[in-house]
This record gives C-alpha cells, sequence and structure tokens, in this order.
C-alpha cells in the first residue's frame, strides 16, 4: 500500500511539474513560428544583394528547413505545417536535392489533399521529374500531370498540360524544341 501511494505521490508531482514548468502546445507554436518567419526574414534580406546572395551558404537553407520541419513534425494536422511541407519542397528544389524535394511533395499532397496551392505543387513535382531527375521518369511525369487535370485549371494552362501529355515521349528539351519549330 505505501507503495502505491509513493507512485501516486511521484506521478501527481510529474503530472503538476509538466503542467506548470513546460511550455504550452499554443506557446511552442508561436516560438517555431517565429523562428521560421526570422530564417525567411533574413534569407530575403540576404537574398536583395547579389553579392550576399551568391555567397549564402546552403546550411542557411537547411536550417531552415530544419525549422519547417520541426514545425510539421511537432504538429503534423496543423494548416501551417501544410505551409512547411510546401516550403521544405520548394528549399529543397533550391538545393537541387530534386528526390528529396518530391518526397516532401508528396507527403503534402498525401496528408492535405486540398492543400490551396496544389496546382503549382503538382506542376513543379512533374517538372521536376520531367527535367531535372535523371533519368527522366515518363511515368511520373504523365502521373502527375494527370492529376493536375482533374484541377480548376484556367483553359490555357490546361490546353498547354494535355499539349505537354500528347508529347510525354519527347524530354522537356525535345518538346521545348518541337514547340519552337512549329511541328
Amino acid at each position: 500500500m505505501r507503495l502505491i501511494n509513493a507512485l501516486l505521490i511521484v506521478l501527481s508531482f510529474a503530472l503538476l511539474v509538466e503542467s506548470c514548468g513546460g511550455p504550452s502546445k499554443t506557446d511552442e507554436k508561436t516560438e517555431l513560428k517565429s523562428s521560421i518567419k526570422a530564417m525567411e526574414d533574413s534569407i530575403i534580406a540576404i537574398q536583395k544583394d547579389p553579392m550576399q546572395a551568391a555567397k549564402m551558404p546552403s546550411l542557411t537553407n537547411i536550417e531552415l528547413i530544419n525549422r519547417l520541419l520541426a514545425y510539421y513534425h511537432a504538429f503534423p494536422k496543423d494548416k501551417y505545417a501544410a505551409d512547411c511541407l510546401f516550403k521544405t519542397h520548394i528549399k529543397y528544389s533550391d538545393l537541387q536535392a530534386y528526390e528529396l524535394s518530391v518526397a516532401y511533395g508528396d507527403t503534402l499532397l498525401q496528408l492535405f489533399p486540398n492543400y490551396e496551392n496544389k496546382d503549382f505543387l503538382l506542376e513543379s513535382i512533374a517538372s521536376t521529374y520531367d527535367v531535372l531527375i535523371e533519368p527522366r521518369d515518363e511515368e511520373k511525369v504523365r502521373f502527375y500531370y494527370e492529376i493536375l487535370l482533374k484541377e480548376d485549371l484556367k483553359p490555357v494552362k490546361r490546353k498547354d498540360i494535355e499539349n505537354r501529355l500528347a508529347h510525354i515521349d519527347l524530354d522537356f528539351f525535345e518538346y521545348s524544341q518541337f514547340r519552337i519549330n512549329g511541328k
């Protein structure tokens, strides 16, 4: 009985310390969002000067990615977590880590199927598979463009994607040349 009472006292004390001493979820969200904003502002300031931008180490972008992913992992269902995944997708592409870029794009599509920039994301992933990842994966290019066609697109964008799919056998550069020559 003494053991149970002692255990209950220790457990009660631990719960009291946890509830009083630890940061709340709201505080953690605010802190993580602030750290992301500060890092983004820092990167924007550096990029305003082309000389500084050229000297900016990749570690700066990696630190931003780490902050974005920290938020996503802490609050995976939060609407801002979707934005964090989107920004992670973009930043990995900026760093030419294309496989990671499309992986986080896929994660975003799976977890947030109605993401507000879904059309941009789908086009980005399709283009990455079409142009940047070697060897070119024609099936993945087709897959993402076909999903994109299910979205509400402007007629001109829809026509462009349908034309691209009609000539999916051509790589992007061959297709560009084909369009220039008007064939």
